[in-house]
């Protein structure tokens, strides 16, 4: 039901190059991909440095919006990319 509300939504997040993943249950019923990853099989390496591009810039501004920060201080958007540079663990 929630995708029949949000499939203006869930077509726009595919098309900036989200992969979604359709549950029924909680379970994994299907994947929406963007046109582009779908027609060749798989994303270029720019779409996917593209991607990650949005969704970093997507991330930041939810941060900025939320004013989300950890109890060490750090920004959701700082602990994220911290992460994603060093792995998952204690970041302080």
């Amino acid at each position: 039901m929630e995708l029949r509300r949000r499939l203006g939504e869930t077509l726009d997040l595919a098309a900036a190059g989200e992969r979604i993943v359709v549950e029924r249950d909680r379970r994994p019923l299907a994947v929406i991909v963007p046109y582009s990853e779908a027609a060749t099989g798989q994303p270029t390496d720019e779409e996917r440095r593209e991607r990650t591009r949005r969704a970093l810039d997507q991330l930041e501004a939810f941060g900025r919006r939320m004013n989300l920060k950890d109890p060490d201080g750090w920004t959701a958007e700082q602990v994220i990319r911290w992460e994603r540079d060093h792995g998952h663990g204690d970041h302080g």
